[in-house]
């Protein structure tokens, strides 16, 4: 297929088979792609900048787009929902738990919806209708205090520290860093791996500084954590056997 890019009357171009939306700011002094959420591309650009090397970019940035769209395509592939039965697995920090479903009351006490307890999962039978709630709520309670802590000891590295630190929905991020600085992790990513977690929670403490995800922001991510390119090709190949796929039971 010859090279070509292709400018459409929708503010779109079209470089080598991928679609771009191109958005243009007078804000902005760089050229910057992104991997959307929904595999979406985004391409910004200066207000000045001429096409030719904007399409000139975008192509030195092509292996860098396909390895997002398939670390994508990985993780979010279909797979069958969690059926909240006994001997179903779980993960927490990359080990595997069994789950037990069990009766309401021990020893005549209430106990939680949703537990970790003596190396499995054991979830209450009266509220397996809403299982996929509790494990979210139990992945962000337990998640929080942990990469919070990975927080604290990672910033020193990076020489920069959130305003916030939250772990919830993120839809298809594992991470993100807001304008006010805040990061924001998926709760799924308490499943991972410590060390996968670790280049998680370092890739968006160097948003703190960077970022954009231009030379810069690879160099610096590289000082924190020389073989982050290995825990990054890890999580693109293995996270989709990690991530559960809940629903509401």
């Amino acid at each position: 297929m010859t090279a070509t890019a292709v400018a459409t009357e929708n503010a779109s171009l079209v470089i080598d088979g991928l679609v771009y939306e191109l958005r243009r700011s007078p804000k902005r002094n760089t050229i910057g792609i992104t991997v959307d959420r929904d595999g979406s591309l985004i391409l910004s650009a200066p207000d000045d900048c001429p096409l030719a090397t904007i399409e000139e970019t975008a192509r030195k940035k092509q292996l860098w787009v396909h390895t997002k769209l398939m670390e994508k395509r990985l993780l979010f592939r279909s797979k069958p929902p969690k059926e909240y039965v006994t001997g179903e697995s779980f993960h927490h920090l990359g080990r595997s738990y069994r789950l037990l479903l069990v009766d309401a009351l021990e020893n005549g006490a209430s106990i939680p919806a949703l537990r970790l307890r003596r190396g499995r999962f054991e979830l209450r039978r009266d509220e397996r209708r809403r299982a996929g709630e509790h494990f979210i709520a139990w992945y962000v309670r337990n998640g929080y205090p942990w990469i919070q802590r990975r927080v604290d000891l990672l910033a020193d590295r990076i020489g920069a520290s959130p305003a916030v630190v939250n772990v919830r929905e993120l839809g298809y991020r594992w991470g993100s860093c807001s304008p006010e600085g805040n990061l924001n992790f998926h709760w799924s990513t308490i499943c991972l791996p410590p060390r996968i977690v670790e280049y998680v929670v370092v890739h968006e403490l160097v948003h703190l500084i960077e970022r954009h995800h231009g030379p810069e922001f690879w160099q610096r991510l590289q000082r924190a954590m020389p073989d982050f390119a290995d825990r990054k090709r890890w999580l693109a190949e293995n996270s989709a056997r990690y991530v559960p796929l809940l629903t509401g039971g």
